[in-house]
């Protein structure tokens, strides 16, 4: 079985990173990574200090800028040992062009939108320093967009027709890009720094706790014993684990070290078991309650409150789910694989006892989501405060009860007292402005939340209650000790694992502020319905309806989203094509809601889509296979649900968004799952048995059906649906009997 330290190398490498420092070197970067984390987690519970939003902005994105440099080689496999002297160079002048950021952005010239030429010349570099960053850690696919975009604005008077703008000043675009709120420090760099680095930090920490072992066990425990059971504990564990993860390589190496090789030995072959890692791992993105940081990211796009996002994407990414399910169940039961013998599964009972105290945080961040309607930030903080508690006290109360009673006593004390000392507190970091002649401290730097305390608190009687059950378990070791090693390398993973989102939403904003600065966000959608319109003009007129239009538009979308979200982080992808794609189909009358689920799912689908297709390479690596083959696997498993997002855009009823009745909402649900367990049998070849052409032809017919969503469709989908599985269960029957016959 791989190792923590061989996972996080391999996770690293495919992710453009094959620099292994020496001790010193590590541990330079490692304080720069632990201080962008305890930043996040201070802003995150206790607000700005000090500083404005914007400065906030710019010391989140510098600082993952300097992470970059001393973290990603110029090029991959250099496999270099020290930081090269010109990387070094790098991070210091990012860290200079920030101070210089944050010093300008209240100057006379930046206001009244008249840049000095020095302003312009740092200006320039810092668009060239972060298209840098973004190449050396997303890679080449974002940068050549955003090299397409940029020539778009600078060339826009020899463009034709409706791409015709002449708006290309030099001046005016470093200005619009850099100084003001529409461009790099627009509205993706502000989701990364407001919402979704904190989650990163929440899954950085759940993971450095184990629970990623603990969520596959459960799976294999309730899984394992069914056909095909290894794959399909896979794809329920890489669910749990891609919801709150907010990169999907991490999660398909995290989960495929243990899953794939269980996989292979029932008898899925290598790149089929890789296959199924690679779908589950990437649509756990999909997933709520984090949704990979998505649904937060969602929330400043749209302005709809989070609980409402997270409640329109729950029965459909369940519906994506069982769509991949159905695809490994027609897998195992062509290749006639069996599931697990009980006596290789871990009981649950002992499971739950051993690690199930890390299903609390989870709890915890669903009642302040979900019921208090708290905050992002507040939330993920107190669930973060509550989880550092449980896991650094549990196995301390199983081993020295006595001890661990009265250091917990006096962490209570201090916490509650904290109320009543805060102020004093501030008073002495106000003092600290005279001694280093700032203004950075006030009397509000650090505001005292009283959830702190019931936080802690509640923490400390869960680890208590899990230490004491395993005591009585009369076990030597059923949990493994957590300190604060292990606490700080969660903070370090964190910023490392943040730091493709945050260029990649740096490098969104230049797309955004090109697409309003040249006025193409105007124009885009007559574009669009142009095209359909001249493409419906082909069709015969037996293939037009109502909907004809808003069908190709969405099937154009599509294309769009499967080649912008080439090779880019599943967050990454989703935040460039909410601003470039979404507001075309809210244009063309889709709910706001609808499109940017359309436009997440198929980003998400574009995360394993070959060739460039990092999960599939980390999985083939486990599992011995060739990456491209892999990766064709992964998107076939994906590819079950492939209608999914048609099924909702035409109706949105699963989406929970329309007045429909119980009755409605139910044969909504029933008629999609049945849609995509059909696709699913049209995609394998296989149902029961193995289809002939007519059988396959009626099951691609009835998937398709499915999606108008109508009396009479639905009606006529569901009678050709009972027709196949009865001719498909009379031909497994008649297979049956000829060999008893012979």
């Amino acid at each position: 079985m791989m190792e923590d330290k061989d996972r996080k190398r391999m996770i690293q490498e495919l992710e453009g990173s094959d620099r292994i420092l020496g001790r010193k070197m590590a541990l330079m970067v490692s304080i720069v990574a632990i201080a962008l984390a305890m930043f996040h987690l201070y802003v995150a519970g206790f607000g700005l200090p000090g500083i404005g939003s914007r400065t906030f902005l710019i010391l989140h994105l510098i600082l993952g800028i300097v992470l970059v440099f001393l973290v990603f080689p110029i090029k991959k496999g250099m496999n270099q040992k020290t930081i090269p002297w010109y990387d070094l160079l790098l991070a210091v002048i990012s860290f200079g062009m920030g101070v210089y950021l944050i010093r300008r952005q209240t100057a006379e010239a930046i206001l009244s939108a008249r840049p000095t030429e020095i302003d312009l010349i740092i200006g320039a570099l810092f668009i060239v320093i972060v298209i840098e960053a973004t190449r050396r850690v997303v890679g080449w696919p974002l940068v050549i967009i955003a090299g397409v975009f940029v020539t778009y604005f600078f060339l826009g008077e020899f463009m034709p027709g409706q791409f015709y703008h002449n708006r290309g000043d030099f001046s005016r675009f470093i200005y619009e890009i850099v100084y003001r709120s529409n461009g790099i420090f627009g509205t993706p760099i502000y989701a990364s720094a407001q919402f979704v680095f904190i989650f990163i930090l929440f899954g950085a920490i759940l993971e450095s706790t184990g629970a990623g072992k603990m969520f596959i066990d459960l799976a294999i425990r309730g899984f394992g014993k069914f056909k095909g059971g290894p794959a399909k504990a896979s794809v329920v564990a890489s669910g749990m684990m891609g919801s709150i993860s907010g990169s999907s390589t991490a999660n398909a190496v995290t989960t495929g070290t243990f899953t794939i090789p269980l996989m292979k030995k029932v008898g899925f072959p290598p790149h089929v078991a890789g296959g199924v890692e690679v779908a589950a791992s990437s649509s756990g993105q999909f997933l709520p309650p984090v949704m990979g940081a998505a649904a937060f990211i969602m929330v400043e796009f749209t302005g709809i409150p989070y609980y409402e996002i997270i409640k329109s994407a729950f029965i459909p990414a369940l519906l994506a789910y069982v769509g991949i399910l159905f695809m490994v169940h027609f897998e195992a039961s062509k290749r006639n694989i069996s599931g697990m013998e009980r006596s290789e599964m871990s009981s649950a009972r002992k499971l739950l006892l051993r690690q199930g105290y890390m299903l609390v945080p989870i709890l915890i961040l669903l009642y302040y989501l979900v019921i208090e309607r708290a905050s992002v930030n507040a939330s993920a903080f107190y669930t973060i405060i509550a989880m550092i508690v449980i896991a650094l006290f549990t196995y301390r109360f199983k081993e020295r009860l006595g001890r661990t009673i009265l250091y917990a006593a006096i962490l209570l004390a201090i916490t509650f007292s904290m109320q009543y000392l805060i102020g004093y507190v501030n008073q002495g970091l106000e003092g600290l402005n005279a001694i280093f002649g700032t203004r950075v401290f006030n009397t509000e730097t650090i505001r005292w939340r009283d959830s702190i305390f019931t936080m802690v608190l509640g923490g400390v009687v869960v680890a208590l209650l899990f230490g004491l059950f395993q005591r009585s378990m009369k076990q030597e070791k059923v949990t493994s000790e957590y300190g604060f090693k292990e606490l700080f390398e969660g903070f370090d993973t964190a910023s490392r694992n943040a730091l493709s989102i945050i260029v990649a939403c740096a490098t969104a904003g230049i797309l955004i502020g090109v697409i309003t600065t040249s006025g193409l966000s105007t124009k885009f959608t007559r574009i669009v319905i142009d095209f359909s319109d001249t493409i419906e003009g082909w069709l015969p007129n037996f293939m037009i309806t109502d909907n004809t239009q808003i069908y190709i538009a969405l099937v154009l979308t599509v294309f769009a989203c499967l080649l912008l979200g080439l090779g880019l982080p599943t967050t990454a992808t989703y935040v460039v094509l909410a601003a470039v794609i979404a507001p075309v189909l809210t244009d063309l009358g889709l709910p706001v809601i609808v499109a940017h689920l359309f436009v997440l799912y198929y980003g998400v689908l574009a995360d394993d889509t070959p060739p460039i297709n990092l999960p599939a390479y980390a999985t083939a690596g486990i599992a011995n296979a060739g990456p491209i083959r892999t990766g064709v696997q992964g998107f076939k498993y994906d590819s079950a649900a492939l209608l999914l997002p048609f099924m909702f855009a035409i109706n949105p009823t699963i989406l929970l968004i329309t007045d429909a009745t119980a009755f409605e909402m139910t044969w909504a649900v029933i008629t999609a799952a049945i849609g995509m367990a059909t696709f699913a049998s049209f995609i394998q070849n296989y149902m029961f048995t193995n289809y002939n052409v007519m059988e396959r032809v009626a099951a691609a017919a009835t998937a398709l059906l499915f999606i108008q969503s109508d009396f009479l469709t639905d009606g006529i989908a569901v009678g050709l649906f009972i027709l196949i599985v009865l001719f498909q269960l009379y031909k497994r029957r008649k297979e049956k009997r000829m060999p008893e016959t012979a």
